[in-house]
């Protein structure tokens, strides 16, 4: 029989040390792992109000039961307070990493303290042990992610921050494999540890419990990807970039910090265009049939994903594609997230009254990485100083990406109600409202979204949690990941005991961010995309459809979204679900 549980190694930088144990086993039923589990040890490692950039605030990086075994499950997820919103934070990432510390046998690394001079850890699979240090990186400080990764890379798959993180730019993220980074400030985090990079080489794919069986449900999730056009027609040919075209058409790409919904600069910037013109090839993360990560062969650089194009092409009105691969590969070297990078560049020239040219993205982007511009602080802050908080296109402080939600309304209850705030992959509305995909929904619709957008919510927690690649939520329901839990793993789950897994690490992450100070309050939007207080669409016909949301509409919305979470008016989880999802209290 397989062994469903791997190791948990805990370091602290501090003092040096370095503990290994098996997982808990309760808290692999109860979680999973990924996301889940990296929630579930955050919970009982910090105080709920901490700081995020104090030495005892963990960097946790997880692997899920079918992380390295299912197609389009090769990831790890990465767990901390963020210093930018003060909310629990995880994101979900790609490429090695993950399937690299799940075949050298580890669950969760936990990494607490503050080294007294820049360090690196180095993991890797010796036979049956693993072998853990805490390495100088004194050659390596102040050195961006490409140099970095260079330089550790023959040591395995590398996760590191730049000079950005380095500066605790509150933007800034650690970048695993090159090109993969995520948001929420968490280079910052390693950054405020003297942490530099963590380097990680397994040795050994985890035992399958029934080989056939699972064959036979990889053949399955191969098919269900192949019969879904967004995935196998849309991002495997064209990358993100394939959704330019489509949020252009339907007036829900946001220009000039959401002043304006399209752009005419969209076809020079589209997915379509990109291939046309520079031939890309698709690029995959381990064991992902789809590779809608996309490089220019003859550079070998890799195409922006649509984050960025948004970021530095469609937000600031540039056109100029060159410019776009140029920023965008600034942005990752230094380790910053390019959505709130870009959000907060689009508010700073709105401030200015003016429209940034190359040169002065370019600067700005150089300043914020250096940690020369309070830019880096996030557009909540940054504007707040200026006295124009109101131009900040934030939810608790997390920037918005690049979809306008007065046209997706569903994905604008989303925003309100994630944990992490403006993070369109705690729950990607965009999929039924805009894609109809796994199911088609109005989205121009408030009302009745609340009970389905919770189902979304709990099934996006499970996903991360196993770890399979967000975008499996097109094609993938809670019965096929059962199945490949039980083939895979032995591990007999339900789909509907998966969604109560689900619903129990939404409930904590809930809890966490109240013993934060989050309320009720917090569950809103930026003031212009409310009914009255942004620019209104003056199309014949449609002026009651395209205009801002209501604000009495958001709030009846929200109410029933609270209900249906069986939480008080406050946004409170009531005791029966506590005691029903088996979160004794917030730190249980």
């Amino acid at each position: 029989m397989p062994c469903l549980r791997g190791k948990t190694i805990i370091i602290n930088l501090g003092s040096g040390r370095i503990n290994e144990a098996l997982t808990d086993e309760k808290l692999l039923s109860d979680y999973l792992g990924g996301r889940g589990l990296g929630v579930k040890l955050l919970s009982g490692l910090t105080e709920h109000d901490a700081d995020p950039l104090a030495p005892e605030n963990p960097l946790i990086f997880t692997t899920g039961p079918l992380t390295g075994l299912a197609p389009m499950a090769g990831r790890f997820v990465l767990t901390s307070k963020s210093p930018l919103t003060g909310t629990v934070f995880s994101y979900n990432s790609g490429g090695t990493f993950g399937k690299e510390l799940k075949w050298a046998g580890i669950d969760a690394l936990i990494i607490s303290g503050k080294a007294k001079e820049p360090v690196y850890v180095e993991v890797k699979a010796e036979g049956n042990e693993i072998k853990t240090e805490i390495r100088s990186a004194a050659s390596l400080w102040g050195k961006n992610t490409e140099e970095c990764t260079e330089a550790l890379e023959s040591l395995g798959s590398v996760a590191c921050i730049g000079r950005a993180g380095e500066n605790l730019v509150r933007i800034s993220s650690l970048v695993n494999d090159s090109v993969h980074s995520g948001r929420g400030g968490l280079g910052a985090v390693a950054g405020s540890k003297n942490l530099k990079a963590v380097v990680v080489k397994g040795k050994k794919k985890p035992e399958i419990t029934d080989p056939g069986a699972f064959k036979e449900m990889e053949i399955k999730v191969l098919k269900l990807l192949e019969a879904n056009p967004v995935l196998s027609k849309g991002l495997a040919r064209y990358g993100t970039p394939v959704l330019v075209r489509l949020l252009n058409y339907m007036k829900v790409l946001p220009v000039r910090n959401f002043r304006a919904r399209e752009s005419e600069f969209a076809e020079k910037l589209s997915g379509e265009w990109i291939k046309a013109n520079y031939s890309p090839e698709g690029e995959a993360c381990f064991n992902c049939p789809i590779a809608c990560k996309q490089r220019i062969k003859d550079r070998g650089q890799p195409v922006p994903d649509y984050d960025a194009l948004w970021a530095f092409g469609l937000n600031p009105e540039n056109p100029d594609f060159e410019s776009v691969l140029s920023l965008s590969k600034l942005c990752t070297d230094y380790g910053l997230d390019p959505v709130s990078a870009g959000a907060v560049l689009g508010a700073h020239f709105e401030y200015e009254g003016k429209k940034p040219e190359t040169p002065e993205l370019m600067a700005l982007l150089k300043q914020i990485g250096e940690g020369n511009s309070k830019a880096g602080e996030g557009s909540r802050r940054y504007l707040g100083l200026l006295g124009a908080k109101s131009l900040s296109p934030d939810v608790k402080g997390l920037e918005l990406a690049g979809f306008d939600v007065r046209g997706i309304r569903g994905q604008a209850l989303a925003y309100a109600t994630s944990p992490h705030g403006a993070d369109f992959l705690t729950a990607f509305m965009v999929g039924p409202e805009l894609l109809g995909k796994p199911l088609g929904l109005d989205r121009f619709a408030l009302k009745g979204k609340a009970g389905i957008l919770q189902v979304f919510e709990n099934l996006t927690a499970v996903l991360d949690s196993l770890v399979l690649c967000p975008f499996t939520f097109f094609a993938l329901s809670e019965e096929t990941c059962s199945g490949l839990l039980q083939t895979g793993t032995g591990r007999k789950v339900s789909g509907a005991e998966l969604l109560k897994i689900g619903e129990r690490i939404w409930n904590l992450e809930r809890i966490i961010n109240l013993g934060a100070g989050f309320s009720r309050a917090d569950d809103t939007l930026p003031a212009r995309l409310f009914e009255g207080n942004g620019e209104e669409m003056k199309k014949e016909g449609k002026e009651e459809r395209e205009k801002g949301i209501s604000k009495a509409e958001f709030e009846a919305a929200l109410s029933e979204y609270y209900h249906f979470r069986t939480w008080d008016e406050k946004g409170v989880p009531l005791e029966k679900k506590i005691k029903e999802l088996g979160i004794l209290n917030p730190g249980n």
